[in-house]
């Protein structure tokens, strides 16, 4: 409901907070996530990698990382400065470097700014919950 709120009054960058960015995870569209991630953007993995943006879309687009699913238990989103903290814990089904298909319970942090006019994701952080 908070979130509801917060796209009604124009207070949250609606593209970045709809399912867009899991849907193109599960569907591995590195084109997709392309146009939402900053160019500077990076993931840091629950391992503590930290993984530039055209590596990470490099192993999506080949396979080596393969997300099936992210479905949110709960997400908080923090005004700063210069754009939004969106917090959120989910439950995030993929097969990473061969490893088999695993569900991880990550916490996530994405740092989001607008960037030439749309808004666009920093950085993401997970870590297990």
């Amino acid at each position: 409901m908070a979130v509801k709120q917060f796209i009604i009054q124009n207070r949250l960058p609606f593209e970045i907070i709809t399912p867009k960015e899991n849907e193109a995870m599960a569907a591995d569209d590195a084109v997709a996530l392309d146009h939402l991630l900053a160019p500077e953007f990076t993931l840091t993995h629950m391992t503590g990698y930290v993984q530039p943006r055209a590596e990470w879309l490099r192993e999506l687009r080949l396979g080596t990382m393969h997300y099936f699913s992210a479905v949110e238990d709960h997400v908080e989103m923090v005004a700063t400065a210069t754009g939004w903290h969106i917090v959120g814990q989910n439950r995030v089904t993929a097969s990473i470097h061969g490893g088999g298909k695993h569900v991880w319970p990550l916490n996530t942090v994405l740092v989001v700014e607008r960037l030439d006019g749309r808004w666009q994701i920093m950085s993401v952080v997970a870590t297990m919950y």
